[in-house]
């Protein structure tokens, strides 16, 4: 398979955190590829990785952002050195109880969207993994964060047909006037729709390719996008028909906000057929037909984070998803219980860690 090599410097350079879940203090030079993170069940590896994603986007990829300061600390600290051309930038993320404070290069920032474009984060972790078999919701997460680094002004987009569909379901449950949010909100639900359709036509070739590369299989993959409201009309058409409905329930029932992922081999939905580990290479084939797309098409290199690296894969699988991210040539940090998952003879630096402490940080 012939993919895009972005040929930038290492996004980062080194990580220090501070009062994160386990860790008290930890310092790691990067590697400007591979990152292992070593050591058993609670050694503060996820932390590492969790940090990171914290950094990069301004939250946690668990739920409470209360819960990732450590015991007995009042804040955290997660700072980085980002390659810059030939010089390096500083991002910072203090977090004191409710008040946040992050800061890139010397200057303060004051919307954690900024960060997405600072440090492009693909996260695998226990929250997204399964993404295929879990809900609508994680599908449509995941499909959005590819959209998003194709085109930064989907962003936007996105973000104006979340505040519209807010608006009209606060007026659904009080309607204290007029209702002036039909037509505004389904040009905004129009465009995600077609933005989404535009990217996942250009990724369903690649993520296709993968597939077949890994299981040597003849069936066809096929992804499809529900768009959520009848396909066959107008958002707009449908808005006016559910309007008693929506009325009498107090929210939107129609929209991009319904919208639905659904993956089919040999033209049978893939829940039915594929077995867990099955899921989850298939899961795979389609993040690193993400990270090609973007290398392709916005020469976007995000730094991937893989908690639990070697879950549900036996030693073949591991060594294809390992030289799947090699000809992408991105940074990885990645997480493993023994070095003895790691695929034999690849290098990188691997971090051996225990109860949230670095003991020993060696390139191998």
């Amino acid at each position: 398979m012939s993919l895009c090599r972005c040929e930038s410097d290492m996004p980062l350079r080194d990580l220090h955190i501070e009062g994160v879940r386990c860790i008290k203090r930890l310092h790691l030079q990067a590697d400007a590829r591979w990152n292992w993170l070593v050591g058993p069940n609670g050694a503060g590896k996820s932390s590492v990785l969790e940090a990171i994603h914290t950094l990069g986007t301004g939250q946690s990829w668990r739920r409470g952002l209360r819960h990732l300061r450590r015991d007995g600390c009042q804040e955290y600290l997660i700072t980085a050195h980002l390659a810059q051309d030939s010089a390096d930038a500083l991002i910072a993320l203090r977090r004191h109880g409710e008040e946040r404070d992050i800061r890139y290069d010397g200057r303060s920032i004051d919307s954690a969207w900024s960060l997405l474009d600072i440090l492009p984060i693909q996260a695998l972790n226990d929250q997204n993994v399964h993404f295929i078999s879990d809900n609508n919701e994680t599908r449509r997460r995941i499909l959005d964060w590819g959209v998003f680094y194709e085109n930064k002004a989907y962003g936007q987009i996105l973000r104006d047909y979340r505040r519209l569909l807010q608006q009209r379901n606060a007026w659904l449950k009080n309607k204290y006037s007029a209702q002036p949010w039909d037509a505004q909100l389904a040009v905004m639900g129009e465009q995600v729709q077609q933005h989404r359709q535009a990217h996942l036509a250009a990724l369903q070739p690649l993520a296709g390719q993968l597939w077949q590369e890994w299981t040597q299989s003849a069936g066809q993959f096929q992804i499809s996008l529900q768009p959520g409201w009848k396909e066959d009309l107008p958002l707009l058409a449908c808005l006016a028909h559910d309007r008693q409905r929506d009325e009498d329930l107090g929210f939107t029932h129609s929209g991009p906000h319904r919208a639905n992922l659904i993956f089919k081999v040999a033209g049978k939905p893939v829940a039915d057929i594929l077995s867990r580990g099955q899921l989850r290479l298939l899961g795979l084939s389609y993040r690193l037909a993400q990270l090609a797309l973007l290398q392709q098409r916005a020469q976007v290199a995000p730094v991937v984070l893989l908690d639990d690296f070697a879950a549900e894969l036996d030693r073949q699988a591991r060594r294809w998803l390992v030289e799947r991210l090699d000809a992408l040539a991105l940074q990885v940090f990645a997480a493993v219980t023994d070095s003895e998952q790691i695929p034999h003879g690849h290098h990188g630096h691997r971090f051996h860690l225990r109860e949230g402490h670095l003991i020993e940080g060696i390139a191998a």
